[in-house]
């Protein structure tokens, strides 16, 4: 089968290789002259739970990139969604599966507007998180943790989610777990409440580029807030009718991790993986993306369902002003997402139809 793949990070070179290494026809387009390069250079080298080098199609420009694609990928940060979707809209077909990967804050609605004007509508693939635990290590370098056992999917419109996972069966296995709508996945997008509590509580580790393993970071008062900030997120998955799956949960299920408590899980996840390194630099995605695109995503939904959310107000104002930027104006509001203004049954339908 024909990949293309929008992005050259963590998650996108983690399945460049996986699906390289398949035998599939992969192609991966970065906006960046250096990344392209050095892609075509050296291929796709993989470390820690998959090794080698993989060979892979690097395209010129995003037109060449999606040119015959079955699938293609939007494999990036949330902070470069809207400008992948952006370049990847006007060559996009209706018989094409865009697999937003992973989801953060309803993004495949950006997606879903932006080919609204063409009158074409190809299947957006939501998935809840990464498929892989995965780690950059260099332009065209991953270091590959994990495949994860189960991942949860829904797509827009959302009546075609049965077809979608019998055509990603083939290329990932048995581990989709198919949801309702695409606001069950960014509703039960778990990285956001177990990665900003964590760095704010570390932050002076982050600040001093500590060698530190992220899961031993989060100590039993840590993990009490992590489940804090849960517990609002399933407030207002149940009001919005949404399935719920605790953090732990979701560790037990996708990890496979075991403990009777959230601390318990995360000392599981440090012993069994022994890592990830947590965070070294500021300016790191577990902040400058879970906060705008996810916690402010969740807070306004919040909202509208009349939910008070004090704790996840207090680490959005926390996280503004130790990063002295304004989360709340640059993030995934109903306002930025094209739902201000609309009830939670008007909400509810977009997700199921898109625009």
């Amino acid at each position: 089968m024909r990949v293309a793949i929008l992005g050259a990070g963590s998650v996108a070179l983690a399945n460049a290789w996986y699906l390289g290494n398949a035998g599939h026809d992969v192609r991966i387009w970065s906006a960046f002259d250096g990344e392209r390069e050095a892609l075509a250079s050296a291929g796709v080298g993989a470390e820690g739970s998959m090794h080698g080098t993989v060979r892979v199609t690097v395209a010129s420009d995003p037109s060449a990139c999606l040119n015959g694609a079955s699938l293609v990928m939007i494999a990036a940060p949330a902070f470069a969604h809207q400008a992948l979707m952006a370049a990847a809209a006007p060559h996009l077909e209706a018989e094409q599966d865009v697999l937003v990967h992973p989801v953060t804050g309803l993004s495949s609605l950006l997606l879903s507007r932006m080919l609204k004007d063409r009158g074409v509508k190809p299947t957006i693939i939501d998935v809840s998180t990464s498929l892989f635990t995965a780690r950059r290590t260099g332009a065209a370098s991953v270091r590959i943790l994990k495949f994860k056992n189960t991942v949860d999917i829904a797509t827009l419109p959302a009546c075609r989610v049965g077809d979608a996972v019998k055509r990603l069966e083939p290329l990932f296995g048995k581990r989709f777990r198919s949801e309702a709508n695409t606001l069950a996945i960014s509703l039960n997008n778990h990285n956001p409440v177990y990665h900003v509590a964590p760095i704010l509580c570390n932050l002076s580790r982050v600040d001093k580029k500590e060698s530190w393993i992220f899961w031993d970071g989060i100590t039993p008062s840590v993990a009490s807030l992590v489940k804090l900030v849960d517990e609002e997120r399933l407030a207002v998955a149940r009001r919005f009718g949404m399935p719920v799956v605790t953090v732990e949960d979701y560790f037990r299920e996708a990890h496979g991790a075991e403990g009777r408590n959230l601390h318990e899980i995360f000392r599981f996840m440090t012993e069994k993986l022994q890592g990830p390194v947590g965070p070294q630099e500021f300016n790191h995605r577990f902040i400058t993306e879970d906060v705008p695109y996810a916690l402010v995503f969740y807070r306004s939904l919040g909202r509208v369902a009349g939910i008070d959310m004090p704790i996840t107000d207090s680490l959005i104002a926390l996280a503004s002003a130790l990063y002295d930027c304004d989360f709340t104006r640059n993030g995934h509001t109903l306002e930025k997402l094209g739902l201000h203004g609309l009830s939670r049954r008007e909400i509810l339908e977009l997700t199921v139809t898109g625009f």
